[in-house]
């Protein structure tokens, strides 16, 4: 029989180590690329203008940016005439989106990540850009989804040609109005100072356990020990970044137009949506730590016992399937699950090609059927490899 006692535990230790074991090192990853695109911006769009055959390269390079950001400032791009359908779907593919966060986090705790974070990321750029330049070879476009071999089915893209302008002057701003902006304009800095203790003791356990990280802390309620203390840090940590994922009210997707918008545009906006960002990353994890835990504890199984579903040719059609879902939210659950020993490598390269995070939802409002066929054109390649990558018998 399950106890009040048990469940408390698990709730605690999921807080705890989400914070530890994630957020703190997800947010100096987010920090660094969120101001090297505030840094870049203006001289990559005029690079990627004088470019043209370079592009599908380019916008995987961009979609392999951890987080959403590099993709998400391609659809102006692509609407304004400025790159090919073929440069959007090897954008689309290399991303992994937030969840990259969580692999690279995993692998800075654990070395045995570290090899198949490189080698997804490796995968996903490859794949991107060769089927970028298979989509314009063939003339593939969302009004001739199957290129020269197909029909047309709907009208081509009308380019939004202003030389006067950038495009990234085409994102949106965020509105200062609300509640949940107050709540993320005024509350990032206490939130920064949690973080940066939580990182320092994060540090510590890395080193006082060598190689890999040890997380597995006494579960002490008491703040005057040291297990104690950063149990509380993880908590308070990880409550904080609940607060801000609800204030931004953005529940599978934490990158906006309007959030790169403001990076782009000021410092101070940039350490902001960085704080936002690792929150959402944050509360997905917790979420994921707690769904592995209590479908343990209630269904009496071991992870060993969910690893068995996560092998084969059904979970990778499952995997990039999940890849279908606008947002990092699922996404992130799909790579924690790989970082638990749930699903294999395979899956974890058909979900990483499938997936477009949150760069799906500008091109949504730009062109819906560009955004219709990218998900089936980035799907394709996502089962494809990870079968090939499963017969194979390719394994981390």
């Amino acid at each position: 029989m399950v106890t009040s006692q048990e469940i408390l535990e698990i709730v605690v230790t999921s807080m705890r180590d989400a914070f530890l074991a994630v957020t703190v090192f997800v947010a100096v990853m987010v920090l660094l690329f969120s101001w090297l695109q505030y840094a870049t911006s203006g001289r990559f769009v005029e690079y990627i203008q004088s470019k043209k055959k370079l592009q599908p390269v380019i916008g995987a390079l961009m979609g392999l940016t951890p987080g959403c950001g590099g993709a998400i400032v391609m659809m102006p791009m692509y609407a304004r005439g400025y790159v090919t359908y073929g440069t959007v779907v090897a954008t689309l593919i290399a991303t992994l989106g937030d969840s990259a966060f969580v692999l690279i986090g995993a692998a800075v705790a654990d070395s045995s990540f570290i090899a198949p974070m490189i080698a997804v990321h490796v995968i996903s750029f490859i794949v991107g850009v060769g089927w970028g330049y298979f989509v314009d070879m063939t003339g593939t476009t969302p009004s001739k989804p199957l290129g020269k071999f197909g029909p047309k089915v709907g009208e081509d893209l009308v380019p939004e040609n202003d030389e006067d302008t950038s495009p990234l002057d085409d994102l949106s701003r965020e509105v200062p109005e609300g509640l949940g902006y107050k709540i993320l304009h005024q509350g990032f800095l206490f939130w920064w100072a949690v973080t940066a203790i939580g990182f320092i003791f994060a540090i510590l356990l890395l080193v006082w356990s060598g190689q890999d990280a040890d997380y597995s802390l006494e579960l002490t309620y008491n703040p005057l020990t040291l297990d104690g203390f950063i149990t509380w840090i993880g908590i308070l940590g990880t409550t904080l970044s609940v607060i801000l994922y609800f204030a931004q009210k953005n529940w599978f997707a934490d990158d906006t137009e309007a959030t790169i918008g403001d990076k782009l545009h000021s410092m101070r906006e940039t350490m902001v949506h960085a704080a936002s960002e690792t929150a959402f990353v944050t509360f997905w994890v917790m979420i994921a730590y707690l769904v592995f835990e209590f479908t343990m504890l209630f269904a009496n199984i071991t992870e060993q016992d969910m690893s068995k579903y996560g092998d084969g040719v059904f979970a990778v059609i499952i995997a990039a399937t999940i890849g279908l879902i606008p947002g990092c939210g699922p996404q992130i659950i799909a790579i924690t699950a790989y970082t638990k020993d749930m699903i294999s490598f395979p899956a974890l390269a058909a979900n990483a090609i499938s997936q477009d995070g949150d760069a799906l939802f500008p091109l949504l409002v730009r062109h819906k059927a560009a955004s219709l066929w990218a998900t089936v054109h980035t799907t394709i390649p996502a089962i494809l490899v990870g079968v090939v990558l499963m017969v194979a018998g390719v394994s981390f």
